[in-house]
């Protein structure tokens, strides 16, 4: 359902007219069901060289549910301002999702003109596929961030960004099908995970010091006849307290994409290049402040193809990283994953699929690889 709210406000003998301020609710509901196996082999620790099969209901395999709110109020000449204020949550238990944000995955205000957009808040970074700018979600790849970890961008693209806190963000007009942008975030997260507590905690890390993680990232997309392309430059400047100055970098990414799309099918490709960009082993101890990351490459394959009135989605991809702090130590992830999406309506959507993938990882003495085998179904539905 669709509620459109009219607010106008007269603005006396200065303007003599009437301006409407647009304000849309908005959402997403994605539930189904999924099958999971999990394989492991070589580890050191015994407990998980066991093999496991799950079944249960899932909640946004597909789409992560949401809603939201978003409007936009002509200011005349070319000026608008609107806002964008987006909600997460789980549609299987209805409890809020990623640590209890009221508007976890966008809150945003913005300033359009003819030069351009300028929006300030919490948005997705350049590289992270997700939110009013990003560049590498479903431009990218089939599944964009993934149908859960069926062909997920995430496990192939290590260096792939997430959602910022305290954000600028600006998107240039588009010349020549070019659209150039710049972000630059002071504050990654007001959030931390306190260990001790086992919850989150507020991040007391001073904005826009050496204490807070801060990002920044540079990007330019094409689009013309069916053709299109992108790349993203970023750098994060990582807190102190979690950093070595004497042997940890900032992290670096180059991010990029190109796919065309014929009419019958739809190739696409996407690589990625990380330095320390990978955030996903950043620790912090009480003793030591250390941070261990990754530098590597990933390539991701994909194609869609509209098939018996629905759309199939196929992916592939492989990437091959090393951990910078332990170049003794070698990862090894690859993935093969297909859907099969139907619409029941223009707000409703049937999806299946299935998935496999592997993490290899190689020490020293020891090679372990851990293998997911995932297949999954739900239904999608837009108001």
């Amino acid at each position: 359902m669709k509620k459109t709210l009219a607010a106008v406000a007269v603005l006396g003998a200065f303007a003599g007219s009437a301006l409407a301020a647009d304000v849309t609710l908005y959402g997403v509901i994605d539930t189904g069901f999924n099958w999971t196996q999990t394989k492991g082999s070589g580890f050191a620790d015994a407990t998980k060289n066991v093999t496991t099969d799950s079944f249960s209901m899932a909640s946004g395999q597909n789409s992560g549910p949401r809603f939201g709110l978003k409007g936009t109020e002509d200011l005349g000449d070319g000026w608008k301002v609107g806002f964008n204020l987006e909600n997460s949550f789980n549609s299987d238990d209805g409890s809020l999702d990623k640590g209890g944000r009221l508007f976890h995955r966008e809150a945003l205000l913005f300033v359009q003109s003819p030069y351009g957009e300028l929006s300030m808040g919490r948005t997705g970074a350049l590289d992270a596929g997700t939110g009013r700018y990003n560049l590498m979600g479903s431009n990218a790849t089939p599944f964009g961030t993934g149908l859960d970890t069926i062909g997920a961008s995430t496990l192939i693209l290590k260096g792939t960004g997430s959602r910022m806190d305290n954000t600028v963000t600006y998107q240039s007009p588009t010349f020549a099908g070019v659209t150039l942008f710049a972000q630059a975030s002071l504050k990654t997260s007001t959030q931390a995970y306190d260990k001790d507590q086992k919850k989150i905690v507020y991040n007391e890390d001073q904005e826009g010091s050496s204490d807070a993680e801060r990002y920044y990232g540079l990007g330019a997309k094409f689009s013309a006849e069916g053709l299109n392309a992108g790349l993203v430059f970023s750098t994060t400047d990582y807190s102190r307290n979690y950093v070595n100055k004497d042997d940890d970098d900032n992290g670096y990414v180059v991010s990029g994409f190109v796919n065309y799309d014929f009419g019958m099918v739809k190739p696409m490709l996407a690589a990625q290049y990380w330095d320390n960009g990978d955030k996903l082993n950043a620790v912090k101890t009480t003793t030591t402040a250390k941070r261990t990351g990754t530098k590597g490459y990933g390539v991701e394959l994909g194609a869609t193809a509209p098939v018996l009135g629905g759309t199939v989605k196929a992916a592939a991809g492989w990437n091959d990283y090393e951990d910078v702090a332990d170049t003794d130590t070698d990862y090894n992830n690859w993935m093969v994953g297909v859907s099969y999406e139907y619409q029941l309506s223009k707000r409703t959507t049937l999806y299946t699929g299935a998935g496999y993938s592997e993490v290899k990882t190689k020490a020293t003495a020891t090679t372990s690889k851990a293998k997911t085998t995932e297949v999954l179904a739900g239904l999608v539905h837009k108001f």
